[in-house]
């Protein structure tokens, strides 16, 4: 048996041989630098791997340790105890950024831990006081290990994204075609669902920034989702039911039935996808802090809206009175060479 073994790889190691032997020096040169070019490649990409393997093992290990410490932090105000030791800790371990800032109960504002400077700011370590603390850190701590979860998780926007991009290229082919045969129409359609799809992303970014609380922002938000995703998803709709009924691949009577049904299932199922990518876990979050804080009155949330408008609006007034021109420039220039001037005489 083992003979036969051995008979057979020497074959094949004879076969290989001769094969070798029939190549040119060219032929081999090919091979030996293809294999190298093989091994550096993977190579490359085993190391890229392992680095962010260990780039995600050190931030994996850094936000354990850092939910271990918002733990201990919270056992500590449980107690009564070290109090004050706790919160001094805690001062350390939350986003700086929330530090007093100017604009308040924006979503911006929650998500750099403002609500807890705040109360951080005007903390007695009464019971009440405390138990409020408690549990905007637990709420931060789910959120947190929500977030994590979401990161391992496969990218669910693989699917819309590539709806989009179909959608895409349907409406750029009734474009060129509409600019063809002179249907101004349609092609001005097609030009305006192309825009909105392309712009998708960026409105969700923008969006999700919306306070929901806001009678004005969510008229706005609900404005937004029917001209920026149900229009260009209808005319997408209509631009398939053409080709369709072109290519006789489905009877107009039958789409004429069904059509109703098409028209519902497009506008839920981008509605769904609409608030899910707006209302995300950072909004959960948020409401979720909004519900421990005291039921502010329309009467408040107009006030700090017209609050943080105002602010808003100095802060443009300040960059527009400070703005540099080059006036200013060649004021310093000239300024500067008078002072060379006056430094040279002295010097001589």
């Amino acid at each position: 048996m083992n003979r036969s073994k051995f008979s057979n790889s020497l074959e094949i190691i004879l076969v290989i041989q001769r094969e070798v032997r029939k190549m040119n020096t060219d032929q081999i040169i090919i091979l030996l630098s293809g294999a190298g070019l093989g091994a550096v490649l993977s190579a490359i990409l085993v190391f890229a791997n392992n680095s962010k393997r260990n780039q995600l093992d050190y931030i994996t290990k850094e936000r354990s340790e850092w939910r271990k410490s918002i733990k201990l932090i919270i056992v500590d105000l449980l107690n009564g105890e070290n109090r004050e030791s706790a919160v001094n800790s805690l001062r350390t371990q939350i986003n700086p950024y929330g530090y007093c800032r100017n604009i308040k109960y924006t979503n911006e504002y929650y998500m750099k831990d403002g609500h807890i400077w705040d109360l951080l700011n005007d903390f007695d370590y009464s019971e009440e006081k405390s138990q409020k603390l408690i549990q905007y850190l637990r709420l931060l701590l789910k959120y947190d290990w929500e977030r994590s979860k979401n990161e391992v998780r496969i990218n669910n926007n693989f699917l819309w994204n590539f709806l989009r991009w179909g959608l895409i290229i349907l409406n750029l082919i009734m474009l060129f075609w509409a600019g063809n045969v002179n249907n101004e129409v349609n092609m001005y359609l097609s030009l305006f669902s192309v825009i909105l799809l392309f712009l998708q992303p960026s409105l969700i970014k923008l969006l999700s920034k919306l306070n929901s609380d806001s009678p004005k922002e969510k008229t706005i938000l609900i404005l937004t989702f029917l001209v920026g995703f149900v229009s260009p998803y209808l005319y997408s709709l209509y631009l398939t039911i053409i080709l369709l009924n072109f290519y006789n691949l489905i009877k107009v009577n039958l789409l004429v039935d069904i059509l109703p049904v098409i028209l519902v299932l497009v506008i839920i199922s981008s509605e769904i996808f609409f608030l899910y990518q707006i209302f995300d876990i950072d909004h959960k979050y948020i409401s979720q802090i909004k519900k421990i804080e005291k039921n502010r009155t329309d009467l408040e949330l107009k006030y700090y809206e017209i609050y943080n408008l105002n602010y808003r609006l100095k802060q443009k007034l300040w960059d527009i009175k400070y703005n540099i021109t080059k006036e200013d420039v060649n004021k310093l220039k000239k300024e500067q060479i008078k002072i060379c001037k006056k430094l040279n005489k002295k010097l001589k």
